[in-house]
């Protein structure tokens, strides 16, 4: 199919509803730390990491589609791939790697989506390493999709949460633990906008590439769409679960689009300061410039979604992308638009969605 042979990404940038903390560092004394980062100006913002974004994106696609992720019966597909070679006088087990790569693909949307590295592989019936096919010196996939780290929109000024445990304490902890006291601690606990990006290789989904020879396809155009319209998905009502707390990380404010040249073009076009009444302010002009980055003949493709009530400019950002020859529309209507085009370049119907 054409669609597939040609050189294709999706991006799109996300700005989320105000959460509480959601990525943790280390403790340090009795305070849990939040993930932060310092600007060049010196202030403070807080985030979530491209690891624990994906973790979520994973388990929750694991949890609505039957996504399946990387498991103890990966031994299986690497004990069907093992062949004995001569060299010599002497035989040796060698693992096939682009077999043993191509199964995963088309089993597991964790290894064809995200990617995965095995450097250490072993026989599971002798537990000895195995030599690896091909001159390969591992079994590596480069992560189709990249989820960039989520930065906080709001600097983090301090804000501390007392807590402890008297309660439980009280009621059993301090007989099942014979603790004398109990346990207090503070936890930084930023409340902010985050925004981050998503981008996705669409001519990689379900294709292997071997390290001599052309890519293959192993999965078909239709459940290469179905791959990615289930990401849109997930994306679109993601959530966040850490300490006892589901936060919603579901997108207030949405851009992005299927383009030839694979850049994240919105990454750092998302400029807003909140006001006090809590709403945002978002800067247009940024958004303006990242759009004359993109290749003139695909600006049609651009698509923008809002929810105008976490807005304070919400109809002059209208007026500006529409006067840029940009539709703006509900979230939910913009995520459609993106899985269309999803569909378009595989060569799909809606059935892919």
């Amino acid at each position: 199919m054409m669609g597939r042979k040609e050189v294709k990404g999706l991006t799109f940038t996300v700005i989320t509803p105000k959460v509480s903390g959601i990525n943790y560092g280390e403790t340090i004394g009795n305070t849990v730390t939040h993930k932060k980062v310092t600007t060049g100006s010196g202030v403070q913002l807080t985030y979530a990491s491209d690891k624990a974004l994906k973790y979520e994106i994973r388990h929750q696609g694991q949890e609505r589609f039957g996504w399946r992720l990387l498991d103890e019966k990966l031994q299986e597909f690497i004990k069907g791939n093992l062949k004995e070679e001569k060299k010599g006088r002497n035989k040796k087990t060698v693992l096939d790697v682009d077999s043993f790569a191509k199964q995963l693909i088309e089993n597991y949307e964790e290894f064809d989506l995200f990617g995965g590295l095995f450097t250490n592989v072993k026989n599971p019936e002798s537990g000895k390493k195995v030599e690896l096919s091909n001159d390969y010196d591992s079994v590596k996939r480069t992560a189709p999709v990249n989820v960039n780290y989520a930065f906080s929109i709001e600097p983090y000024k301090g804000d501390l949460d007392f807590m402890n445990n008297i309660d439980a304490y009280n009621r059993y902890i301090k007989y099942m633990e014979e603790k004398e006291d109990q346990v207090i601690v503070n936890t930084e606990t930023p409340y902010a906008h985050y925004r981050y990006t998503v981008s996705v290789d669409l001519d990689r989904i379900g294709v292997w590439e071997p390290i001599e020879g052309e890519p293959e396809e192993v999965v078909g155009a239709e459940f290469a769409a179905k791959r990615v319209n289930e990401l849109l998905e997930v994306v679109k009502n993601l959530s966040r679960r850490i300490k006892g707390r589901r936060e919603s990380l579901a997108p207030i404010f949405v851009i992005g689009g299927v383009f030839s040249v694979k850049n994240p073009f919105f990454a750092d076009a998302i400029n807003a300061v909140e006001l006090e009444n809590g709403k945002l302010l978002l800067e247009v002009e940024p958004i303006l410039e990242a759009i004359e980055l993109i290749p003139e003949g695909e600006r049609k493709n651009i698509v923008c979604g809002i929810q105008k009530s976490h807005f304070v400019n919400a109809d002059m950002i209208e007026e500006k992308l529409k006067e840029a020859g940009i539709e703006i529309r509900s979230v939910g209507a913009a995520f459609k638009e993106l899985k269309k085009q999803v569909n378009d370049y595989y060569g799909v119907g809606d059935g892919g969605s």
